[in-house]
């Protein structure tokens, strides 16, 4: 992995380079209709929201909510096709991890994927609660996946890969 990646804050000057990457993942991971539901996520100003930037480029994204007191759920996470299997996925998603971690009382981490990105979840400890059969416009089934948040959750030793 590239020793010039850093993570911060997403703005809007990133709206562009995240639409992108998600373009470049449609329709392996996405749906088409699902870029105007991002577009839109991210005109209301997403909240807890990140980029991951390799050598100045935008080349992932990724944020968190605040579901309920115990609760906080992942959003909108993805790498670019081109750099996918690099180890970028893995660094944002235990940079979210820890935000959520030092920023909450939450114990428990909660997202919703595709049962071709499912393995990397498992990967990082997440477990499957539940599966809705072509819950994502009949094409892909909606997997409901979820974690105990631990104190350590960023640490680098958890064994997602992407």
């Amino acid at each position: 992995m590239s020793p010039d990646i850093s993570i911060r804050p997403y703005e809007r000057r990133d709206r562009d380079a995240c639409l992108e990457i998600l373009r470049t993942n449609t329709p392996e991971f996405f749906l088409p209709s699902d870029l105007g539901d991002f577009a839109g996520f991210l005109d209301r100003g997403p909240g807890p929201y990140f980029v991951l930037e390799e050598g100045g480029a935008v080349v992932a994204c990724g944020g968190w909510f605040q579901e309920d007191g115990e609760t906080a759920g992942l959003s909108w996470g993805m790498v670019v096709r081109s750099r996918q299997g690099k180890g970028l996925g893995k660094r944002l998603l235990h940079f979210r991890l820890a935000a959520i971690a030092s920023a909450t009382g939450a114990s428990r981490v909660i997202l919703q994927t595709i049962p071709e990105v499912e393995g990397f979840f498992r990967g990082a400890g997440f477990e499957v609660t539940a599966v809705e059969p072509g819950a994502y416009g009949g094409v892909f089934d909606r997997v409901r996946m979820e974690r105990v948040l631990t104190r350590d959750a960023g640490r680098a030793s958890d064994s997602a890969e992407r």
